[in-house]
């Protein structure tokens, strides 16, 4: 399954600079344009590598042709994603007080970054999601789905409780409940849907499988990509 970064690396070759983390984030903001790319002689460190492209920023040695930036040129990587659909519902928004909600607003800010690492935003659907969540992520210009009732579709939803447990992740749809803890998670067949469900385990146990979402989001997108589950959730905690 190619991912962004791999686009990225179609197109450039050696080195490019930029103020960005990670090459799959730098291929996002260039396929949405907002960066821009100019060509010339870059210095810096190097910060991430992937199939021959490496990424400088900051102080180094390192010399790249080409510089991502607000000035230059816009950038058609052609972007086709496949991978998981990964569904946040918000249905149980009603249940969390306002520091509840405060945190789920964050984990999903912070499952669109992980995302973004990853793979990018139309990997991610925000089901039954309330304003207040959509416009929390406007300035990180999420351009995944919103739905504002369920998702409908074939899915596998993501339970805590329920008694089969999931191998690992595909192309498939798993819904996760927009839940911030793992002693509310198990409201997760309140959510409304008439899916199969499926567990995360470690070992045969929920005791260390994360609940944040974004942690969960991590280990679907790790596992997608070929990661061992088991070190997926490993990963996830580090």
């Amino acid at each position: 399954m190619k991912t962004p970064k791999d686009f990225l690396a179609e197109r450039f070759q050696g080195a490019i600079r930029a103020d960005e983390p990670c090459l799959n984030k730098l291929a996002i903001k260039l396929e949405r344009g907002r960066l821009l790319v100019k060509e010339g002689d870059f210095r810096g460190g190097v910060v991430d590598e992937h199939r021959g492209l490496k990424l400088l920023r900051g102080a180094g040695d390192e010399v790249a042709r080409y510089f991502a930036s607000k000035r230059g040129e816009k950038i058609d990587l052609g972007i086709e994603v496949g991978g998981p659909r990964i569904v946040i519902d918000y249905s149980l928004w009603g249940y969390h007080d306002e520091k509840e909600r405060w945190r789920l607003k964050k984990q999903t800010h912070l499952a669109l970054e992980t995302v973004r690492d990853y793979l990018w935003d139309r990997n991610l659907v925000l089901a039954s999601c309330p304003r207040e969540v959509s416009d929390f992520l406007k300035p990180n210009d999420f351009f995944g789905d919103v739905l504002e009732g369920k998702y409908e579709g074939d899915a596998v939803l993501l339970d805590p409780n329920a008694e089969e447990e999931i191998t690992g992740f595909g192309e498939g749809t798993y819904v996760l409940g927009g839940i911030v803890d793992r002693s509310n998670r198990i409201r997760t067949n309140e959510l409304g849907y008439d899916l199969p469900r499926r567990s995360i385990r470690f070992g045969g146990s929920q005791a260390h499988v994360p609940d944040r979402i974004n942690l969960l989001v991590k280990i679907i997108c790790l596992s997608s990509l070929g990661v061992p589950l088991r070190q997926a959730i490993q990963l996830s905690r580090s």
